[in-house]
């Protein structure tokens, strides 16, 4: 298990639009990360839903679930429940910037099930996850622009 803390992250809009855009996650998931596949979220209760997924890792198919709490106006916990990521916790806040711009930190536990056996050492860890949340942080600014 690595903590990874990632402190980079600024989204170039106000605090409300970017719960707009969590909100947005619930619907409109699809088409936020196109490169997902079957993207389904599954409202639990007011504050904790469900998503699951799969996209491709490494040329193959992964199924991966993860269950969120929101805990508005702070930010969002989450807890990977399936895929190489499984057991994994994180905390993603949220914090408003001057120029209508928000600060996004993204910091936690992550175990990683590879499905590579020869990535073993941490740095190596900590890239891949590191990677992921890029992905993902990019193609919420996208989105973040068409709103």
């Amino acid at each position: 298990m690595v903590f990874i803390e990632d402190r980079d992250g600024v989204f170039d809009a106000s605090i409300d639009k970017v719960w707009n855009l969590v909100q947005a996650h619930v619907t409109d998931g699809a088409k936020i990360h196109p490169n997902l596949k079957n993207i389904t979220t599954n409202m639990e209760s007011e504050k904790v839903f469900t998503c699951t997924w799969e996209e491709n890792i490494n040329g193959q198919t992964v199924k991966m679930m993860e269950k969120g709490t929101i805990f508005y106006p702070l930010g969002v916990a989450y807890e990977f429940m399936e895929g190489p990521f499984m057991g994994s916790k994180y905390f993603v806040y949220y914090i408003p910037q001057e120029d209508h711009k928000t600060r996004v930190i993204m910091a936690g536990e992550f175990k990683l099930t590879s499905l590579d056996p020869s990535i073993n050492n941490e740095e190596e860890h900590r890239s891949i996850v590191l990677s992921a949340f890029e992905k993902v942080f990019d193609e919420d600014c996208i989105y973040l622009k068409k709103m």
